[in-house]
């Protein structure tokens, strides 16, 4: 006789990046397995690869690949709030006397900042239209033998773009290598690479509101805390 099968609850979210709404279930042991593993590695690539699996097996409809960091960040932290509880208690540092406190965070109202604009005019007529960059382009960009940090920069900011427009013509990214991109972003006057990079520092992250009064000083913090490694840290 065959062993009986659980029901496992289903529930509802918008992805943040397009406003999709996608049906999720809480992770069972077998995935919290995958990110305990990953957890003890402490390996950053084998653990973004085990949140990507976790959200992947939970919901249905979703590009993970292509996947930008906030909606993995987002998604996640609901799946964890159903999963294992809607509070985690992080390790955060005062601003004022800078002691450490024990803080609780409810998952369940982590939400994610505005979105940019993603048309960015460069002339009247040329411009670039962006997309957000994926936990793998990130990782792509990690395990690069460079240790430049403009180097990467320029990588991200290739990696966002989708097209570029002149006039009614559209230039699709992927049609073109990443250094022929890499040459256009390269021929940006000073004023149009600064729109480029207004876009990349504002790029959306998800946060959950932190609200306590500092056990060393009293001092109370009332503020955004941003990141999943922030939030179970």
């Amino acid at each position: 006789m065959a062993l009986p099968k659980l029901n496992t609850p289903k529930y509802n979210l918008n992805v943040p990046s397009t406003g999709k709404e996608i049906e999720y279930r809480p992770y069972l042991v077998r995935e919290e397995k995958i990110l305990m593993i990953a957890m003890e590695s402490e390996d950053a690539k084998q653990m973004s690869t085990a949140l990507l699996r976790i959200i992947e097996a939970c919901t249905e409809g979703l590009d993970i690949k292509n996947m930008a960091m906030f909606d993995v960040e987002y998604i996640f932290a609901k799946l964890r709030a159903k999963s294992v509880g809607e509070t985690s208690e992080v390790s955060v540092k005062c601003e004022k006397c800078e002691a450490d406190n024990k803080a609780t965070i409810s998952l369940d109202s982590v939400s994610v900042t505005d979105m940019p604009i993603t048309k960015i005019e460069l002339t009247p007529t040329t411009g670039l239209i962006m997309r957000f960059p994926s936990m793998k382009s990130y990782e792509d960009i990690e395990s690069k033998n460079t240790t430049s940090n403009v180097d990467k920069i320029f990588s991200v900011i290739i990696s966002c773009i989708e097209s570029v427009y002149d006039g009614e013509e559209l230039f699709d990214a992927d049609s073109h290598t990443k250094a022929e991109l890499g040459e256009f972003i390269e021929s940006l006057n000073t004023e149009q690479f600064k729109k480029v990079q207004a876009f990349l520092d504002g790029m959306p992250q998800a946060f959950v509101m932190l609200d306590y009064n500092c056990e060393e000083c009293g001092e109370h913090h009332n503020s955004e805390l941003k990141g999943m490694t922030n939030f179970f840290a």
